[in-house]
């Protein structure tokens, strides 16, 4: 475009810009073709809304990065919380069969005593029969 002219707009004009389409705009760049005026914005205001374009980009994907990391972090935990549970249970399991061990044992040794205090009544009562009858000898 070899005429051109740059207007730079004032705060007033900068203001009703912004309301109206969003952009933030410091000129406006008119050049003819033909007989047709051609308007433009500056390309450094497309290249400052590009740029937070990406920047909003890259905070979205910064985002998703923080919450699959901390998705990541609740599922560990929560396989930390069933380990532990496990543990817990097959300790509890393990308690019971040594209780249940130890009172086995308690009824095996109380059976034996009680089959010894048998055997010795049966002797006690086989000597005094014994005796008896050498004496009645």
């Amino acid at each position: 475009m070899a005429n051109e002219v740059r207007i730079k707009l004032t705060d007033d004009q900068k203001a009703k810009i912004k309301s109206a389409t969003g952009k933030d705009m410091t000129e406006i760049r008119v050049g003819s073709v033909g007989n047709n005026p051609a308007v433009s914005a500056p390309t450094s205001a497309t290249r400052s809304q590009a740029t937070r374009a990406q920047a909003l980009r890259a905070q979205a994907t910064r985002a998703q990065a923080t919450r699959a990391q901390a998705t990541r972090a609740e599922a560990t935990r929560a396989q930390a919380t069933r380990a532990e549970a496990t543990r817990a249970q097959a300790t509890r399991a393990q308690a019971t069969r040594a209780q249940a061990t130890r009172a086995q044992a308690t009824r095996a040794q109380a059976t034996r005593a009680q089959a010894t205090r048998a055997q010795a009544t049966r002797a006690q009562a086989t000597r005094s029969q014994s005796t008896r009858s050498s004496q009645d000898s």
